[in-house]
């Protein structure tokens, strides 16, 4: 009989350190979840009292989206913003983001387009080149990331030296 009491305890201990261990990380998922919802809010609230998009609103959204995994709606925010033609946002960045979000689902030719796009302007983005020097080494084009490693080690020696 006492042998029975003592290993029902023993089950129950086990039992509820587990539980609790596993009310820890699911808890800590929902904060997380709650936290994340909340943020959106805040920014969509914020996007309707300027009823304007900024730099910041862009980049909290985008970032919102990306980590949520959602690339269609990272590209559709994004493309918006392009098709809205207002100055408030640098065209550029969001050209970064664009490659960014092609590159990290492996929608490389994309990614290169926009990458291309962003050193149209600036041909001496180094970290674009490191990019581009990334694609074409996921790709196995071998000479083209070789390339693209040396004029990145070029621009940033030159940028040291300045």
């Amino acid at each position: 009989m006492c042998n029975n009491i003592l290993f029902f305890r023993l089950y129950l201990l086990i039992v509820v350190s587990f539980l609790s261990i596993f009310s820890f990380f699911i808890s800590k998922h929902l904060f997380r979840l709650v936290f994340n919802n909340l943020k959106f809010l805040f920014i969509f609230n914020q996007l309707k009292k300027e009823m304007s998009c900024n730099t910041d609103n862009y980049v909290s959204l985008f970032s919102f989206y990306v980590l949520r995994g959602n690339l269609s709606l990272s590209v559709a925010l994004s493309e918006f913003i392009l098709e809205m033609n207002d100055n408030f946002i640098d065209k550029y960045l969001v050209y970064d983001s664009l490659a960014y979000s092609y590159y990290s689902n492996s929608f490389y030719a994309v990614s290169e387009y926009y990458c291309f796009k962003v050193l149209s302007c600036s041909p001496h983005n180094y970290k674009m080149i490191l990019n581009l020097a990334n694609i074409y080494s996921d790709l196995g084009y071998k000479t083209k990331a070789n390339d693209m490693f040396i004029r990145v080690g070029k621009l940033e020696s030159d940028y040291l030296l300045s």
